[in-house]
C-alpha cells in the first residue's frame, strides 16, 4: 500500500529514530476494488474552499499536507490514492503521475456543488476516475522514454476526464457546478495568498524544529521561500491550461529550492537535510518497512 502524506513531525521521528512503526490515525482504512470503500473515502474528504484553491499546488510541490488537511482527510486521501492509483507512487513513478489530483479535486467540487447527488451517481462518476488513472498509469509504461509526448498524452488524458465527468451530470448539476468554479476563482488568489503564508511559517518552524537552524539561517530560507512562491505563482499564470506543463515547472522550481536551502545550511545541517528527503521518498514507495503516509506527491 502506498502513502504520500508524510507530515514534518513524522520525518523527524523517521530521520532521528529510524522508527518504522506510524501513528495509527493515519493508517488508511483497508483498500479493495469495491466501491464502497473508495465510496466512503471520497465522502468523508470534503474539503474547504481554501483548501481546494491550494491543495493541488502543495501536491506538485511535494509539500507537507499535514499543513492544510487534518488527519480525516489525510487519511481519506491516503485511502482514495490505494484505491484508484495504487502504483502511482512506487520507485518507478516516485512523483505520482499516474495519480490525477485535479481530476480528484474536479470529482469533490462537484460533489460539493451537487450535495444531494445518490451514491447511484457518485458512483458513475468514480468509474470515470478509476479507468482514467488505468489509462494514465499504462500512458507512463508506453510512453516512458518519451517524456515530452508523456505530458502530451496525460494532459488529454485528464481534459478527457473532465469532459466525461461534465457530461455525467444532469444540466442543473453542471450549473451548479460552474456556479461554484466561478465562486473559488473569484477568490482564489486571496486564498491562495492567506494559505502561502501559513505554508512558510509552517516549514519554517518545522524546518528550525529538525535541522536546529538559527535566527539568521531562518530568516534566510524565509527570503527562499518568500522568492519560490512568487516565482511558483508566475508559472501558474504562465503555464494556465496546461496541467503537464505547469507540473514540470513545479518539479525544476521545488529542485531550484533545494539548491538554494543547502547554501543555507551548514554541512551537518545538509546531512540531516539529505536523509529529511531519503526518508520522504522511502515512505513514498510504500510498505511498513520504508513507506507510509508521505508527503504529497
Amino acid at each position: 500500500m502506498k502513502h504520500i502524506l508524510l507530515s514534518g513531525l513524522l520525518i523527524a521521528t523517521f530521520v532521528f529514530t529510524a522508527c518504522e512503526s506510524q501513528d495509527s490515525v493515519n493508517d488508511p482504512v483497508s483498500s479493495g476494488t469495491d466501491n464502497s470503500v473508495l465510496l466512503k473515502a471520497i465522502n468523508d474528504f470534503d474539503l474547504s474552499t481554501d483548501q481546494i484553491a491550494v491543495i493541488d499546488e502543495m501536491y506538485w510541490l511535494d509539500e507537507d499536507l499535514s499543513s492544510l488537511l487534518d488527519p480525516m482527510q489525510l487519511n481519506s486521501l491516503n485511502t482514495i490514492m490505494d484505491n484508484l492509483s495504487p502504483n502511482a507512487a512506487t520507485a518507478g513513478d516516485p512523483r505520482g503521475r499516474g495519480f490525477d489530483m485535479g481530476g480528484l479535486m474536479y470529482l469533490r467540487l462537484i460533489l460539493k456543488a451537487n450535495p444531494e447527488m445518490t451514491d447511484a451517481e457518485k458512483e458513475i462518476l468514480i468509474n470515470l476516475i478509476k479507468t482514467s488513472h488505468e489509462n494514465r498509469l499504462a500512458l507512463i509504461e508506453q510512453y516512458k522514454d518519451d517524456p515530452e509526448t508523456l505530458r502530451e498524452m496525460l494532459k488529454a488524458e485528464h481534459e478527457a476526464l473532465l469532459l466525461a465527468l461534465k457530461g455525467a451530470l444532469t444540466p442543473e448539476q453542471l450549473q451548479n457546478l460552474e456556479d461554484l468554479i466561478a465562486e473559488i476563482e473569484a477568490k482564489r488568489e486571496e486564498r491562495r495568498q492567506k494559505w502561502t503564508e501559513m505554508r512558510i511559517e509552517f516549514t519554517i518552524n518545522m524546518w528550525t524544529r529538525i535541522l536546529g537552524l538559527d535566527e539568521t539561517q531562518a530568516e534566510a530560507l524565509r527570503q527562499l521561500l518568500i522568492a519560490h512562491y512568487a516565482a511558483v505563482k508566475a508559472a501558474i499564470e504562465e503555464n494556465e491550461g496546461d496541467r503537464e506543463a505547469l507540473k514540470l515547472a513545479l518539479e525544476q522550481l521545488r529542485q531550484q529550492l533545494d539548491e538554494d536551502i543547502q547554501l543555507v545550511l551548514t554541512d551537518e545541517q545538509k546531512e540531516l537535510w539529505e536523509k529529511m528527503k531519503t526518508a520522504k521518498r522511502e515512505w513514498r514507495r510504500g510498505g511498513h518497512g520504508g513507506g507510509g503516509i508521505g508527503t504529497r506527491r
